[in-house]
């Protein structure tokens, strides 16, 4: 917390809601804690500040040139001019100037190199085929299983 400065420290009597307070300081809401002092008369003590006046963009000491150009714009466009953001009139299109709509697709031959990439990453070779089991009882199912896994292991799909 910062301290008071020591010419403002008020000679409080207690600490009341403002809207028990007989009239407000200046610029200040009725759901405010104020000072009162012996009189009941409220105690103005600055606020944050320290200081009196207006506070405008200008005299806010941690902002930079670009943000206080953001405060002070007339508009979004003069704010996205501040940050040098251009103009938000982008026209949805196929051309160089233009933005790709969000639901675009590209075909795989339209990306050049795209196919040579993805065929380069597949190393097993197509299985040979297996025909449909037509086993009548267990012994038959795991000796067509078995098969279809040897298949499976020569074309390098599994290990």
């Amino acid at each position: 917390m910062m301290p008071i400065n020591h010419t403002r420290q008020p000679n409080y009597q207690k600490v009341i809601p403002a809207a028990e307070a007989p009239r407000l300081p200046e610029k200040r809401e009725a759901d405010y804690v104020v000072f009162v002092d012996e009189t009941g008369t409220p105690i103005d003590l600055g606020g944050s500040g320290g200081g009196s006046g207006a506070v405008t963009v200008d005299n806010i000491t941690d902002a930079t040139d670009t943000g206080k150009s953001v405060l002070k714009a007339a508009s979004a466009a003069a704010a996205r001019t501040a940050i040098g953001a251009g103009t938000s009139s982008l026209a949805i299109g196929t051309t160089g100037t233009t933005a790709a709509a969000g639901n675009h697709v590209h075909a795989v031959a339209a990306i050049t190199g795209l196919q040579t990439a993805l065929d380069a990453k597949l190393t097993g070779t197509k299985a040979a085929a297996q025909a449909n089991s037509t086993a009548t009882d267990v012994a038959g199912l795991v000796a067509d299983f078995n098969s279809l896994l040897a298949k499976l292991r020569t074309a390098g799909v599994i290990s």
